[in-house]
């Protein structure tokens, strides 16, 4: 129950940040896809699966996307980053920036596949494709700051 309220306040903090946050380049730090492979990586799929579902519905809410989009790409992020996370070294930060590039070229593909059969038009692919690069490189920058500020945070835990 802890663990799900801790998620749930992060969830809200990140998405409120993307939102007040300027724009750079016209793309924005994905707060809320790091939090999504953090689940896949630490959480069984009884407590992330709904709770990387929520996380989209959030950023689908705040974002003005067409309803139920962000929920099911963070789904289908989670369960994917859940699938392969077994054998993998979860404490790895060399792990968690692959993730986080390849999460991030994922999600545009699921955007792509999952627009063609909400947009009326067929032009949306070429807007998620120009905008893919600068999003790697903001969300890569994100993922380093995320780092440091998690391994903060269990220095200050180990002293306590």
């Amino acid at each position: 129950m802890r663990a799900l309220f801790v998620y749930l306040s992060l969830g809200l903090m990140f998405a409120v940040t993307e939102t007040l946050v300027p724009s750079a380049m016209f793309v924005k730090p994905n707060l809320l896809l790091l939090l999504v492979l953090t689940l896949g990586l630490r959480e069984k799929v009884i407590l992330g699966g709904p709770l990387s579902w929520l996380l989209g519905g959030l950023q689908d809410a705040l974002s003005g996307a067409s309803l139920g989009l962000f929920g099911l790409v963070y789904l289908i992020l989670y369960l994917t980053v859940r699938s392969i996370a077994g054998p993998l070294n979860s404490e790895s930060p060399i792990l968690l920036l692959f993730l986080v590039f390849s999460s991030t070229l994922l999600q545009g593909l699921i955007l792509i596949f999952t627009l063609g059969f909400l947009a009326e038009h067929g032009t949306y692919w070429r807007q998620v494709l120009t905008v893919i690069p600068g999003q790697l490189l903001v969300n890569l920058l994100a993922g380093l700051l995320f780092l440091q500020c998690s391994s903060m945070l269990s220095r200050y835990r180990r002293h306590r």
